[in-house]
């Protein structure tokens, strides 16, 4: 155990978190920043996360964030824009740098922040780059099966951090992006005052997609029941295609919005009294704003994966080849994981976090 790391860092000191790639990632983050905040008010926490995540610390107390440039169309342009975001890490002086990623970028910001501390997991690949290095979780907790932000949490209470259990994700709504998202709302006929549903029925794995026609029939099953419907995607041809399955699947007009950031997805689902969608960030963006939720789990590992303290019911159905890599399906001609799901089951889960309300 080391000698008691957050303890002895000076008054307002600054820490700079490193999260690279995933939204339901940089969203369970939230969990043990936040108490760590709670722990040392003084603290300057910083996440540096994908520029396409840094909305979802807009209107957060505890929080602010790095955006790490997209890549860029040629090689020196990203050659500059990174050097740039190196020269901004320096400017800050950051503490300490714990990089909670491990991939070959996030190792190379810590190692050139000019951090005195510089930490990483012992199992993080470019071990030059950090000069404190973090135990396996379960060795710190004692057990196995944790789940991500447990994993997370053993960490942190190896460097100090004197709680028994992780605290609850929380994200907070930027006013300005909720303004933007009702307006979004209203030109899909959606009036934002009364009862909605978000469906999120897309996913990059295709082993991780529940099929359209069955989605469908739960957007008819909803809207029988007065709930307006909102689909929601990721602002590419795929994702969009995806919600055009939905669509098609059903002769009622759904309101489909793929052109939100993440500010103003954040403020749909928080706005919303029921999510219902695929093992994605999404998900987990409704356990942090506190909207009851379905969550639909194929070939990812439900105790590993599942929405983190929050009103929520779980979907998925038991293969001895659970969990698998999610690229594609090398049981079966077709993910039988996910399509196994029946409408019966989901409209059950709904029932369940709906009556609970």
């Amino acid at each position: 155990m080391p000698p008691a790391f957050f303890q002895q860092l000076p008054p307002n000191a600054r820490l700079l978190f490193i999260r690279l790639r995933n939204l339901g990632e940089a969203v369970l983050d939230t969990a043990n920043l936040r108490a760590l905040k709670h722990y040392r008010p003084d603290l300057q926490i910083t996440t540096l996360v994908e520029a396409l995540y840094t909305d979802l610390y807009a209107a957060d107390p505890d929080i602010t964030a790095i955006a790490l440039p997209r890549a860029a169309q040629n090689r020196r342009s990203s050659l500059l824009a990174r050097l740039r975001l190196i020269n901004t890490i320096r400017q800050r002086r950051f503490h300490a740098v714990i990089n909670l990623h491990g991939g070959p970028t996030s190792a190379q910001l810590t190692l050139l922040s000019g951090a005195k501390h510089r930490l990483g997991a012992q199992h993080f690949r470019n071990g030059y780059a950090y000069n404190l290095r973090l135990p396996p979780s379960e060795k710190i907790l004692g057990r196995g099966d944790l789940h991500t932000v447990e994993y997370q949490f053993g960490w942190f209470k190896w460097l100090g951090l004197p709680l028994g259990e992780p605290e609850p994700t929380q994200l907070f709504v930027d006013e300005a992006a909720r303004a933007r998202a009702h307006v979004q709302l209203r030109a899909m006929n959606i009036d934002p005052q009364r009862p909605y549903a978000v469906l999120a029925p897309t996913n990059e794995f295709y082993t991780k997609r529940w099929l359209p026609e069955r989605f469908a029939a739960v957007a008819e099953w909803l809207k029988a029941r007065g709930f307006q419907i909102v689909l929601t995607g990721a602002p590419t041809e795929e994702q969009r295609q995806q919600l055009a399955a939905v669509q098609a699947a059903t002769s009622q007009p759904l309101a489909a919005l793929s052109n939100l950031n993440i500010g103003e997805l954040v403020a749909v689902i928080a706005d919303a009294k029921l999510f219902v969608g695929n093992d994605s960030g999404p998900a987990h963006i409704a356990a942090a704003v506190k909207t009851p939720q379905v969550v639909l789990f194929g070939p990812a590992s439900a105790p590993r994966w599942r929405p983190w303290r929050a009103p929520a019911a779980l979907v998925q159905n038991h293969f001895a080849c659970n969990p698998c890599a999610m690229y594609k399906c090398a049981a079966f001609a077709e993910p039988e994981c996910i399509r196994s799901i029946s409408v019966e089951q989901v409209l059950q889960a709904i029932a369940s976090v709906t009556q609970s309300q």
